[in-house]
């Protein structure tokens, strides 16, 4: 009987007697291209021997795990844990001829022929142990994939949070720009409205600035810019955000202030900037600053907001510069 079968088959490897037993012991099925042997999910009572003809098992989508020749034998599982729900669709690929072997068969057979059960149980747990070695080295390598994708994600992530990061940083003082100012008044707005707290702007220019560049060159006006960020940056809180807007323009937001409490912020800041040393004190050219503030009002728009607080810019400039101008 076993040189019936093909060498690589399954049942080539039963004794002969074990063999005929087995099919003696089961029953002829026979089924037509493309028919379900046995669905996904039905009760496990019943393995088949594949006599004739080819079938694949295939999961949920209609993937191919795994395919049958003649020799082939499947659904062992029925030994070792009757009823369990299969775990794959079995579909004969072309027409063929099939024993099954139901649990009444199995057991007979162990009365008459218990070495050919345990044969089959002895194959049918080399089978679960492959099975899960193949389970186990694919989950690792999948695993090792996952860790890989992750890596790949996470150096995604931080690359393009980095490039965020730099769209919004001004190149020469590092204070956040025009961009990231856009961005976050709107969000400090919306905290100071949830939280009832007060919210100030400084609108603030550079005095006397145009003269470094006339007269020093763009590189001594680089210096002061980049002096001008530092003061800015050393000098507000985590939770203020200090901006250049363009050329010698900055924005301020101080959150969590009332009028009285900002006002010594901008002062400090008005004082930092006019005694810093820069190349233009040689020539007597003084770089000071004048600043225009003025507190969020509820319900305002992000526009009148920002309109009051370069109103009182405009005013502090009429008024002589050097100066903090405050809008009510």
């Amino acid at each position: 009987m076993p040189s019936n079968f093909p060498p690589d088959s399954a049942l080539y490897a039963f004794v002969a007697d074990d063999v005929e037993a087995l099919l003696g012991a089961g029953t002829t099925r026979t089924c037509a291209a493309n028919e379900i042997i046995f669905a996904e999910g039905d009760a496990g009572e019943t393995v088949y021997f594949l006599l004739e003809g080819e079938a694949e098992a295939r999961i949920h989508g209609g993937a191919t795990v795994r395919t049958y020749g003649p020799g082939s034998y499947f659904g062992e599982l029925s030994f070792i844990n009757p009823g369990h729900r299969r775990s794959a669709t079995l579909v004969a690929t072309t027409p063929v001829q099939l024993r099954a072997l139901d649990q009444a068969g199995m057991a007979a057979l162990m009365i008459s022929h218990p070495g050919a059960i345990c044969t089959l149980l002895r194959r049918a747990c080399v089978f679960l142990v492959d099975t899960e070695r193949n389970l186990v080295a694919s989950l690792r390598r999948r695993n090792t994939e996952l860790q890989d994708t992750i890596k790949r994600l996470d150096f995604t992530a931080r690359r393009l949070s980095q490039e965020e990061e730099t769209a919004r940083t001004d190149g020469l003082t590092g204070l956040s720009n025009r961009r990231a100012f856009d961005a976050e008044l709107p969000v400090f707005i919306d905290r100071a409205r949830a939280l009832g707290s007060g919210l100030a702007l400084l609108a603030i220019d550079l005095d006397h600035f145009k003269p470094v560049n006339d007269t020093l060159g763009h590189a001594a006006g680089d210096f002061v810019l980049r002096e001008v960020g530092k003061i800015l940056r050393e000098k507000t809180r985590k939770t203020d955000l200090a901006c250049r807007i363009g050329g010698d323009e900055f924005m301020v937001l101080l959150a969590d202030v009332t009028e009285e409490t900002a006002r010594f912020p901008a002062e400090a800041l008005r004082a930092a900037i006019g005694a810093f040393a820069h190349p233009g004190n040689e020539q007597g050219i003084r770089i000071t600053t004048t600043m225009g503030g003025t507190l969020y009002r509820a319900p305002e728009t992000i526009e009148a907001f920002m309109h009051r607080a370069d109103e009182a810019l405009y005013a502090a400039k009429r008024a002589g510069r050097n100066r903090v101008g405050w809008s009510a």
